[in-house]
């Protein structure tokens, strides 16, 4: 990954999925720390941005649990929570996911949520996948780094 700066000097940031769901889910390992970086978001520390392809990626398993209540907490927090802007897949975001897939054979939904990052020039790429370490564009952390 690129070395980015200490977190406190970030203004924006953009989260993966995965970051996401652990605090859904509640995951024993990560959930806490990715829950305080909501909780940082929230209440104004950063800015936050995330493709809608996120939004694709966490509602699939409560529509296939049929959950219709946690699908719907879901697409409220995409549309309302504080501080987080939701970057729509447009021509730039494709071309830039096509620019990225070419160079690091990344899978597409990995692609298009980094171009989206990239494209709104967010200040760091947090994820937990350490397969996008090799991103040169943005800055990558993971929620250890933080």
């Amino acid at each position: 990954m690129v070395n980015a700066s200490s977190p406190s000097s970030y203004k924006k940031i953009a989260l993966d999925t995965n970051i996401f769901i652990y605090v859904f889910e509640q995951h024993p390992e990560f959930g806490e720390k990715a829950k305080w970086v909501l909780e940082q978001i929230e209440e104004g520390a950063y800015s936050d941005v995330t493709s809608t392809i996120s939004l694709t990626e966490i509602l699939v398993k409560p529509i296939r649990d049929g959950n219709l209540a946690l699908e719907k907490q879901y697409k409220l927090l995409f549309t309302h929570f504080p501080n987080l802007s939701v970057v729509p897949v447009d021509n730039t975001v494709a071309e830039r996911a096509a620019f990225l897939r070419g160079k690091y054979g990344m899978k597409t939904p990995d692609a298009l949520v980094i171009a989206s990052a990239i494209i709104a020039q967010a200040d760091v790429f947090v994820t937990n996948d350490l397969r996008l370490e090799q991103v040169e564009e943005i800055p990558c952390r993971t929620l250890a780094q933080l």
